[in-house]
């Protein structure tokens, strides 16, 4: 029998996440009240507490997405865990009062910046990680002072709430600091209306919307959008790691991340020999929504059409098409596709597919595979395979993405004190790093004057001429 998939969730009353926005602010007012100190130990023990329930949380991920445990456990529980673990452990370096420069003329002043929250903290994520990027952008938010809104995908809703509960149920933080908004776009734009800072994840056409809102009403924004990760294998690669690399970066999360690799570039000298390592890798997956298996299922009921499109757009473009049978359309289930011979006019090498896809295309040499890899519109995430390492750290730099891996891919996430984030259309501003929490609150700048207490400063009126060019002279000596 074919498994029911959870429907999407219906959107909350009005007067209900009026209620939430209320006793969030409320909770924020209270809550940038507390040391920095403080809010660390008690995220720490709510974080611990919230974990205590991990298998119950296994298999809500499990029964929501359909997602193999191992890969909840390893994408979801222990990605979030080193993030919130970092930042608890970096805060007070991160978000300690900075000491400013100051000219020599201005010697008798103190300068230096403060960070202070920004209050109520939108937080609008998308269903292929719906645990991880909750969590961790929640706790991160609130560790800098805010209270949080979060807007979860109407497709994996009951992880969001459940974490809510799992929050207050600690009973360690004011109520309503942290609250969930249950809906679809409606409700995203209500949250966008209401928060004072808005972090979103999910996809270009939607971020779009979220950024032009938030700049109506001059509100800052930080986006992590698609991504259409090029691969870019040279012929001196290690191509048994390369290949393995490339089936796990295309089909982990049945392909459902932003920094999955979408395409494959490869020396055509190395072209053959890296295709059937990879056709051995994909023959050993396998696939299904209980039991050990590797791949599960599409979470997004329209996101199967739309990979669907791409396979025969592919196919009428003269690429050979190895799997992506419809192995159960009621469960989302598609069995994983290499495209081969593929051509840089197919949708599936331009569009993102996010789903299990991965096209492999021939170049003269790997400099090409750069080229063509900037042709598109994202920049995200991107990564070249060498056995020289010092030639692909600098093609690096001609690569438009975000994100770079030498001989790796998709680690950028765990490595939390990297800044995450993309540049065209896969994204404004930054998460994680310093820059990444410091987002989170407003900076100020503060200039304490100290010395002499009573004397005017140079530069007020009257203006003299004698004055002026002890002042003129003073400057130029700083």
């Amino acid at each position: 029998m074919p498994r029911l998939l959870p429907p999407p969730a219906e959107n909350m009353a009005p007067e209900a996440l009026r209620r939430k926005v209320e006793l969030a602010r409320s909770a924020a007012s209270l809550w940038r009240q507390y040391s920095l100190s403080e809010r660390v130990g008690l995220l720490r023990k709510a974080w611990s507490e919230v974990l205590s329930r991990r298998q119950a949380l296994l298999k809500l991920v499990h029964d929501e997405t359909g997602k193999p445990f191992a890969e909840i456990q390893a994408m979801e529980l222990s990605v979030a865990e080193l993030i919130v673990k970092y930042y608890t452990s970096n805060a007070h370096r991160i978000l300690q009062d900075q000491a400013a420069w100051r000219p020599w003329l201005l010697a008798n002043k103190r300068a230096y910046v403060r960070y202070i929250p920004r209050g109520l903290i939108g937080i609008i994520t998308p269903s292929n990680l719906p645990f991880m990027i909750p969590a961790a952008d929640a706790f991160s938010a609130m560790l800098a002072g805010n209270a949080v809104l979060l807007k979860p995908s109407e497709w994996a809703t009951r992880t969001a709430l459940w974490l809510e509960d799992a929050v207050r149920s600690t009973g360690l933080l004011p109520e309503g600091l942290f609250a969930v908004a249950v809906g679809d776009a409606e409700i995203g734009q209500s949250v966008v209306a209401e928060a004072d800072m808005i972090l979103f994840s999910g996809c270009t056409r939607s971020g779009r919307q979220v950024a032009e809102a938030a700049a109506g009403a001059l509100k800052p924004c930080v986006l992590v959008l698609s991504g259409k990760h090029p691969m870019i294998v040279f012929k001196d690669a290690v191509l048994s790691r390369a290949a393995k690399a490339a089936v796990w970066g295309a089909f982990a999360n049945c392909g459902q991340l932003s920094v999955r690799v979408e395409r494959v570039y490869v020396e055509r000298e190395a072209y053959e020999p890296f295709v059937e390592a990879v056709r051995r890798e994909l023959a050993g997956l396998r696939q299904g929504l209980e039991g050990d298996v590797e791949l599960g299922r599409l979470i997004v009921p329209e996101r199967l059409a739309l990979v669907q499109e791409q396979l025969d757009d592919a196919r009428a473009k003269g690429g050979h098409v190895v799997g992506g049978e419809l192995l159960d359309g009621d469960s989302l289930l598609l069995s994983p596709a290499l495209v081969l011979e593929a051509k840089p006019t197919m949708r599936v090498m331009y569009e993102e597919t996010f789903g299990p896809v991965l096209p492999i295309m021939a170049v003269e040499r790997g400099e090409e595979g750069v080229r063509l890899s900037n042709e598109g519109p994202y920049g995200l995430a991107a990564s070249i395979w060498t056995a020289d390492a010092g030639r692909a750290e600098r093609l690096g730099r001609s690569l438009e993405a975000g994100l770079l891996g030498v001989n790796d891919l998709a680690s950028h996430f765990a490595v939390c004190a990297l800044p995450f984030g993309g540049i065209k259309q896969s994204g404004l501003g930054r998460r994680h790093s310093d820059e990444g929490l410091r987002l989170f609150c407003w900076p100020q700048s503060v200039l304490v004057h100290e010395w002499p207490a009573r004397a005017p400063e140079l530069w007020w009126f009257p203006y003299k001429g004698l004055k002026t060019k002890l002042v003129s002279w003073l400057a130029r000596l700083s």
